[in-house]
């Protein structure tokens, strides 16, 4: 039987310390990548990259704030001297912001701040990587989008529009690499309980005197055809699994990993 084989290959993991981003940084090690871990919270890059260390990888942490290109050009250039080469990157940091807001109550300064690091910042990191991917003529780009980019959400509606951008992103950078030996997919994860919904659920949970358990069955479970939450695992392993061989002919393609709350 195949299995994901990642032995040899170097990827890159932003926000790699998170919820989500330290579950992508275990699989890609479990299936032996060596990985550079970048994010804003050194203390928690550190930890992921603690835990692939532990399972035989070489692996390093750097500050990143990927709102700024030039830092991003740096941290890249400096990931390549030290691992020698690039060969995956898993766009992983974002973004949230004004949720529970309409589109119109929303402040001019909290949209910006979303697309700089949701839509800006992904774009400086692509870049980045695809230079460094175009000498090798091989590479492996993963985006971290969102069901929000399937459909427009009345509460997080600079979110929504930039995790849509960045399908159109990848599907632009595919078409353009494809031949170089660069692919480039989305992968969409659905309800998974992070910080981000801390907001939501303690409304709900007041508004209707319910627990918080029984406000996250209303925001997300009811409104997903398995009845359970996205797992930041699920998102790790769909992450190993477009980074490897087994998808060698998937390219600018998005794969919702939502237990069924949107459909294609």
């Amino acid at each position: 039987m195949k299995s994901i084989d990642l032995n040899g290959k170097v990827a890159i993991v932003t926000g790699g310390g998170g919820g989500i981003g330290c579950a992508i940084v275990r699989f890609l090690a479990e299936c032996g990548a060596d990985i550079a871990v970048t994010g804003r919270n050194m203390e928690k890059a550190n930890r992921a990259v603690k835990l692939a260390s532990e399972l035989g990888v070489k692996a390093k942490a750097y500050q990143l704030d990927i709102t700024d290109e030039d830092m991003v050009n740096t941290v890249f250039t400096q990931i390549k001297e030290d691992f020698k080469r690039i060969d995956i990157l898993v766009a992983n940091a974002g973004k949230a912001g004004g949720e529970g807001l309409r589109y119109v109550d929303t402040s001019a300064m909290v949209a910006k701040s979303i697309v700089d690091v949701n839509m800006n910042g992904t774009g400086y990191c692509i870049k980045a990587a695809v230079n460094a991917m175009l000498q090798q003529k091989f590479g492996r780009i993963i985006v971290i989008s969102s069901t929000a980019a399937r459909q427009g959400t009345v509460a997080a509606t600079n979110y929504s529009m930039s995790k849509s951008a960045l399908i159109s992103m990848v599907q632009s950078v595919a078409q353009a690499h494809g031949k170089d030996g660069i692919h480039a997919n989305c992968v969409c994860p659905g309800y998974v309980r992070t910080g981000m919904w801390d907001k939501g659920i303690d409304g709900i949970s007041k508004k209707y005197n319910i627990s918080e358990d029984e406000a996250w069955e209303i925001i997300a479970l009811n409104n997903t055809a398995t009845h359970r939450s996205s797992e930041p695992e699920d998102i790790g392993a769909a992450v190993a699994f477009l980074a490897s061989d087994l998808a060698k002919c998937i390219t600018g393609q998005c794969l919702n990993v939502c237990g069924g709350s949107r459909f294609n």
